[in-house]
């Protein structure tokens, strides 16, 4: 079953539990996302939410059981006719198993379903069609900490992310800060997985970087 799915197949479990708490049972809430269950169409009319959540946590875990993400957010609600989930404040945790997670944020964002996209990319490689879109909006912050001093800041207003694929993309001009100094970009491809930002120049803005006087040669 694809990945897409099991969001919905949360989701609509979460729903049952949900609609039989009373009030002061409803929050926080927390769903959690196995690769191998299954759920029918709920028929919730278009434009009708069908789930909404405060204090919500999403886990999803890869198939050999290790853990994949983790999804925080105020708040959560599900759209099943156009597959959209809706998020205020989230907060996502990318595990990178030995190595520092990648931690993201923004003041609104949205899960979308089942996607089309094609990309042929070096994160994409095999890849022809990704399941699963998180997008990003208005203060998008990416953070890693690879060390007591060493760290990579990124921000800017929007940004698509594929968990799957542990990739995310922007048409943003985006400000990446790191403990050597700043630089400055129209627009981003980034491969989390490898640790790769492809940083590219667009029109009057220019890849620009800024060392700071301690990393000077």
């Amino acid at each position: 079953m694809p990945r897409a799915h099991w969001l919905i197949i949360a989701i609509g479990l979460a729903l049952m539990l949900f609609v039989s708490l009373t009030p002061d049972q409803r929050r926080p809430a927390t769903v959690s996302l196995l690769p191998d269950a299954g759920i029918e169409d709920t028929g919730v009319e278009l434009g009708e939410p069908d789930l909404l959540l405060e204090g919500a946590v999403i886990t999803q875990f890869r198939r050999d059981g290790s853990l994949q993400y983790r999804l925080h957010a105020e708040s959560i609600a599900h759209y099943p006719g156009i597959e959209q989930t809706m998020l205020v404040e989230p907060r996502l945790l990318l595990d990178q198993g030995n190595a520092a997670p990648w931690e993201l944020s923004a003041t609104r964002g949205r899960i979308l379903g089942r996607s089309s996209v094609l990309r042929s990319g070096t994160a994409a490689a095999g890849t022809s069609e990704r399941s699963e879109q998180v997008q990003l909006d208005d203060n998008v912050l990416i953070h890693r900490q690879r060390g007591e001093e060493r760290f990579i800041n990124l921000s800017t207003s929007a940004l698509t992310l594929f968990p799957e694929d542990e990739y995310a993309e922007t048409d943003r001009p985006v400000i990446i800060d790191t403990e050597a100094g700043r630089t400055t970009a129209a627009n981003l491809k980034a491969d989390l997985a490898r640790g790769r930002l492809l940083l590219a120049a667009a029109g009057d803005v220019r890849v620009h970087t800024t060392i700071t006087p301690e990393h000077l040669p």
